[in-house]
Protein backbone atom coordinates (compact mmCIF):
# COMPACT_ATOMS: atom_id res chain seq x y z
CA UNK A 1 0.00 0.00 0.00
CA UNK A 2 2.70 2.66 1.15
CA UNK A 3 4.41 1.42 -2.17
CA UNK A 4 1.78 2.27 -4.61
CA UNK A 5 1.16 5.96 -2.26
CA UNK A 6 5.02 6.15 -3.43
CA UNK A 7 4.32 5.62 -6.95
CA UNK A 8 1.44 7.66 -7.35
CA UNK A 9 3.07 10.41 -5.33
CA UNK A 10 6.04 10.31 -7.68
CA UNK A 11 3.84 10.42 -11.14
CA UNK A 12 2.18 12.99 -9.52
CA UNK A 13 4.65 15.34 -9.01
CA UNK A 14 5.85 15.10 -12.65
CA UNK A 15 2.20 15.72 -13.74
CA UNK A 16 2.03 18.50 -12.28
CA UNK A 17 5.18 19.78 -12.56
CA UNK A 18 4.72 18.93 -16.45
CA UNK A 19 1.04 20.94 -16.68
CA UNK A 20 2.30 23.59 -15.12
CA UNK A 21 5.34 24.04 -17.84
CA UNK A 22 2.63 23.21 -20.29
CA UNK A 23 0.45 25.92 -19.04
CA UNK A 24 3.41 28.60 -19.17
CA UNK A 25 4.89 27.61 -22.38
CA UNK A 26 1.65 28.23 -23.81
CA UNK A 27 0.76 31.01 -22.62
CA UNK A 28 4.11 32.44 -23.98
CA UNK A 29 2.78 31.46 -26.95
CA UNK A 30 -0.54 31.70 -27.37
CA UNK A 31 -2.80 34.60 -26.46
CA UNK A 32 -6.06 33.45 -24.26
CA UNK A 33 -9.23 33.36 -26.13
CA UNK A 34 -9.80 30.18 -24.62
CA UNK A 35 -8.26 28.18 -21.85
CA UNK A 36 -5.52 26.31 -24.19
CA UNK A 37 -3.45 25.01 -21.68
CA UNK A 38 -6.16 23.17 -20.40
CA UNK A 39 -7.09 22.01 -23.23
CA UNK A 40 -3.37 20.72 -24.39
CA UNK A 41 -3.18 18.77 -21.17
CA UNK A 42 -6.51 17.10 -21.27
CA UNK A 43 -5.70 16.18 -24.72
CA UNK A 44 -2.57 14.44 -23.97
CA UNK A 45 -3.38 13.06 -20.83
CA UNK A 46 -6.49 11.28 -22.49
CA UNK A 47 -4.16 9.93 -25.48
CA UNK A 48 -1.85 8.22 -22.93
CA UNK A 49 -4.77 7.33 -21.17
CA UNK A 50 -6.01 5.35 -24.21
CA UNK A 51 -2.74 3.57 -24.91
CA UNK A 52 -2.35 2.32 -20.86
CA UNK A 53 -6.19 1.18 -21.05
CA UNK A 54 -5.00 -0.55 -24.55
CA UNK A 55 -2.30 -2.55 -22.70
CA UNK A 56 -4.63 -3.11 -19.54
CA UNK A 57 -7.49 -4.38 -21.69
CA UNK A 58 -5.22 -6.56 -24.37
CA UNK A 59 -2.23 -7.41 -22.58
CA UNK A 60 -3.51 -8.59 -19.66
CA UNK A 61 -1.77 -5.62 -17.49
CA UNK A 62 -2.85 -5.73 -14.34
CA UNK A 63 -4.89 -2.39 -13.92
CA UNK A 64 -5.22 -1.63 -10.07
CA UNK A 65 -1.89 -2.59 -8.96
CA UNK A 66 0.94 -2.23 -11.44
CA UNK A 67 3.64 -0.14 -11.10
CA UNK A 68 3.68 1.54 -14.65
CA UNK A 69 -0.72 1.77 -14.25
CA UNK A 70 -0.35 3.58 -11.04
CA UNK A 71 2.25 5.93 -11.68
CA UNK A 72 1.67 6.80 -15.32
CA UNK A 73 -2.20 6.59 -15.23
CA UNK A 74 -3.02 7.70 -11.69
CA UNK A 75 0.25 9.33 -10.54
CA UNK A 76 0.95 11.37 -13.60
CA UNK A 77 -2.19 11.42 -16.01
CA UNK A 78 -3.82 12.10 -12.84
CA UNK A 79 -2.04 15.26 -11.80
CA UNK A 80 -1.42 16.24 -15.88
CA UNK A 81 -4.85 16.56 -16.78
CA UNK A 82 -6.59 19.39 -15.23
CA UNK A 83 -10.73 19.00 -14.54
CA UNK A 84 -10.74 20.93 -12.09
CA UNK A 85 -8.97 23.73 -13.96
CA UNK A 86 -11.27 22.92 -16.59
CA UNK A 87 -14.44 23.73 -13.99
CA UNK A 88 -13.15 26.85 -12.59
CA UNK A 89 -12.29 28.44 -16.07
CA UNK A 90 -15.57 27.33 -17.73
CA UNK A 91 -17.09 29.06 -14.47
CA UNK A 92 -15.03 32.14 -15.37
CA UNK A 93 -15.93 32.23 -18.82
CA UNK A 94 -19.61 32.12 -18.40
CA UNK A 95 -19.69 34.64 -15.26
CA UNK A 96 -17.74 36.81 -17.91
CA UNK A 97 -20.55 35.64 -19.97
CA UNK A 98 -17.96 34.53 -22.55
CA UNK A 99 -21.09 32.36 -24.15
CA UNK A 100 -18.85 31.49 -27.37
CA UNK A 101 -15.46 31.23 -25.69
CA UNK A 102 -17.61 28.96 -22.87
CA UNK A 103 -18.93 26.93 -25.61
CA UNK A 104 -16.15 26.45 -27.92
CA UNK A 105 -14.07 25.29 -24.39
CA UNK A 106 -16.42 22.37 -23.53
CA UNK A 107 -17.04 20.98 -26.73
CA UNK A 108 -13.13 21.14 -27.48
CA UNK A 109 -12.35 19.37 -24.66
CA UNK A 110 -14.73 17.04 -24.28
CA UNK A 111 -14.45 15.77 -27.69
CA UNK A 112 -11.02 16.24 -28.32
CA UNK A 113 -9.56 14.58 -25.50
CA UNK A 114 -12.40 11.51 -26.25
CA UNK A 115 -10.75 10.96 -29.18
CA UNK A 116 -7.37 11.21 -28.48
CA UNK A 117 -8.37 8.51 -25.72
CA UNK A 118 -9.45 6.57 -28.78
CA UNK A 119 -6.85 7.07 -30.98
CA UNK A 120 -4.18 6.03 -28.54
CA UNK A 121 -6.06 2.91 -27.65
CA UNK A 122 -6.51 2.06 -31.46
CA UNK A 123 -2.22 2.71 -32.16
CA UNK A 124 -1.96 0.59 -29.07
CA UNK A 125 -4.22 -2.75 -30.42
CA UNK A 126 -2.74 -1.84 -33.95
CA UNK A 127 0.89 -2.21 -32.95
CA UNK A 128 -0.10 -5.00 -31.06
CA UNK A 129 -1.80 -7.43 -33.26
CA UNK A 130 1.01 -6.58 -36.05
Amino acid sequence: MLQNLLYIGIGGFIGATLRYSTFILLQHFHPHTIPLGTLVVNIIGSFVVGIFLAFVLHAGMEKPNSFLYLFFVTGICGAFTTFSAFSEENLVLLLGKNYLGFSLNVLSNVALCLIATFVGYLLIVKFMNS
